[in-house]
């Protein structure tokens, strides 16, 4: 067998043994893990209290500033209604719009439900919308995800309850609003754009969710509760009364808490603790497949990261297949790309680049770096050492893979410093204008579209929020440009295909991996799944079987 067919044959092993969803469909996990279904055929009940542990804070209650992945998911499925959602099934359904017209493929026109409240007791309604969609258009807001209406102009409100888009041709334009929160307009536009991002709404939201915000402690914990108006058309009041979301950096102590029961949730357990915990009576596993990779990000700006020649012996000097099975306990997939393997335009044909150190020493010294004093590290023409800053939330996940890349790079000559820093400052550090960085460590979320590869490597979104190289390729350009507006699959995937390549050769970012995420729930929370869209799209449904003894209220099927 070739080693590409035992590459090939090895992801597909990972994913169905692994990942443990159906492979054709990516759909959902949750009452489930390594050790098969967790069958429960018991009636739902009202109560409890669902405690989720991470590692950081959410950033914020407000969909229009925030690009945090876990904050996101949490904003769509507890506080904040969507037009559309993704079902379990991964097709759109009615969410805050009952229904929608696609009119050819210039516009889109929906019709919103008259039964969502905000929390604060007004009707939401398509001027709500249509304030929400324009502030995410204005430049100064800085909407992280400007790609979602790439080609759309201007807002119609017909009445208070319908709402006309007017489009240019796109790949699947309804993408975006799967994952566009609606923000109340009331109580945010007397804000202007610029300053949306410091509002004091963001740490005192208030939503139309099937949750309504109780409080929040900065680091520390959000804490929200059962919205008993949320309508029974979208399943009425959620059977938990309470949410808390607990931040407790220290992944142990995670574990420590799982154990004790007072956590009920851990987001992102390590992965050499997956299967312990799952075998515990009390505890179950659940892995489940997302759009998501990791990956380091060089900074295009500085010196000598300009130059693809560097940029891609960096990523042949570091061994991401040793990384993926020490660190991730082999759960994931090595990563060619932006473009995930669940997505119909990733180029399965192309092979993620080696890991060759020999290769990286040949490009190093072909751009002018050798060791010319014999000290183990390389120097340019004018002597200056090959010596780069990496930095990353200071997490013992991301502590161990900055250790890890440390460690491969000086193998080649290169000196690398990692700074272990907050997650604020890592994102103010990276995100801002200031760019105060080398490289940096996170994890990214892909696109449902793949022209959302806009924001990321367009030279027109060099001043963008989330292009964080720096990365200018005219030929890059070009293809975003033309294959965004091909709404024929077949006709848009070898441009798309020739785009992961030229990313896959210049590495503007080295990617490292695919990879799912990783849980463990107490067995007392029930009704939990999830699917590649998100951790919380079900969460009104989750319930959680109360104490003996405990009085309970059944909530019946929904």
């Amino acid at each position: 067998m070739s080693s590409r067919t035992e590459r090939r044959t090895h992801c597909v092993v990972v994913r169905l043994l692994l990942l443990l969803c159906p492979l054709a469909a990516w759909t959902a996990c949750g009452e489930r893990g390594p050790r098969g279904p967790v069958l429960d055929a018991e009636t739902p009940v009202f109560g409890g209290t669902l405690v989720i542990a991470s590692s950081t804070d959410l950033d914020g209650a407000n969909g229009l500033v925030t690009g945090e992945g876990r904050t996101q998911e949490l904003l769509r499925g507890a506080l904040f209604l969507t037009l559309i959602r993704v079902g379990l099934t991964l097709e759109y359904e009615p969410n805050l719009a009952e229904s929608w017209e696609i009119l050819g493929d210039t516009a889109i026109v929906f019709r919103l439900r008259d039964d969502v409240h905000w929390h604060d007791g007004p009707r939401t309604t398509a001027y709500d919308v249509a304030f929400t969609y324009e502030r995410a258009r204005h430049p100064e807001t800085a909407f992280p995800n400007t790609a979602y209406f790439e080609g759309w102009g201007p807002a119609e409100v017909i009445d208070s309850f319908t709402i006309r888009f007017r489009l240019e041709p796109r790949e699947d334009p309804l993408a975006g609003l799967a994952s566009f929160v609606i923000l109340p307009r009331h109580l945010l536009d007397t804000i202007p754009p610029a300053r949306l991002r410091t509002a004091q709404f963001n740490r005192n939201p208030v939503g139309n969710g099937p949750f309504r915000f109780v409080s929040q402690r900065p680091n520390d914990r959000w804490v929200f509760e059962a919205n008993p108006n949320f309508p029974e058309g979208l399943g009425g009041r959620p059977y938990l009364d309470r949410v808390v979301w607990r931040v407790i950096p220290d992944a142990q102590a995670q574990v420590t808490e799982l154990r004790a029961g007072t956590v009920d949730l851990v987001y992102g357990v390590r992965a050499d603790q997956l299967a312990e915990l799952d075998a515990r009576p009390d505890l179950r596993a659940v892995v489940r497949p997302t759009r998501k990779y990791q990956f380091i990000g060089w900074n295009t700006r500085r010196w000598p990261l300009g130059d693809p020649r560097v940029r891609r012996a960096l990523s042949l000097a570091i061994d991401r297949e040793t990384m993926l099975h020490a660190l991730r306990g082999g759960y994931g997939q090595l990563a060619i790309g932006p473009i995930e393997p669940s997505h119909w335009a990733f180029a399965d044909d192309l092979e993620p680049l080696p890991h060759d150190p020999d290769a990286a020493r040949a490009l190093l010294a072909e751009a002018g770096f050798v060791d010319r004093d014999g000290d183990g590290v390389l120097e340019d023409a004018t002597g200056a050492e090959f010596s780069i800053s990496l930095h990353t939330p200071n997490t013992e996940y991301n502590r161990n893979v900055a250790e890890k890349v440390q460690s491969d790079l000086a193998r080649i000559g290169v000196r690398l410093e990692v700074r272990l820093l907050d997650f604020a400052t890592v994102i103010g550090d990276v995100f801002s204008d200031r760019r105060a960085f080398d490289a940096v460590i996170l994890a990214w979320e892909a696109g449902i579209r793949a022209s959302e590869l806009r924001d990321l490597f367009h030279s027109a979104r060099l001043d963008g929020q989330f292009q964080i190289s720096g990365y200018a390729n005219p030929e890059v350009d070009g293809i975003i440009d033309q294959a965004s507006r091909i709404t024929d699959r077949a006709a848009a995937a070898p441009l798309w295909r020739r785009l992961q390549e030229i990313l896959r050769d210049e590495q503007p970012w080295t990617f490292l991996y695919y990879t799912p995420d990783l849980y463990v729930v107490n067995e007392r929370v029930r009704g939990v799944t999830m699917n590649v869209h998100g951790t919380f799209e079900t969460l009104a449904r989750w319930w959680k079987v109360p104490e003996p003894g405990s009085p309970v209220a059944a909530g019946g099927s929904r």
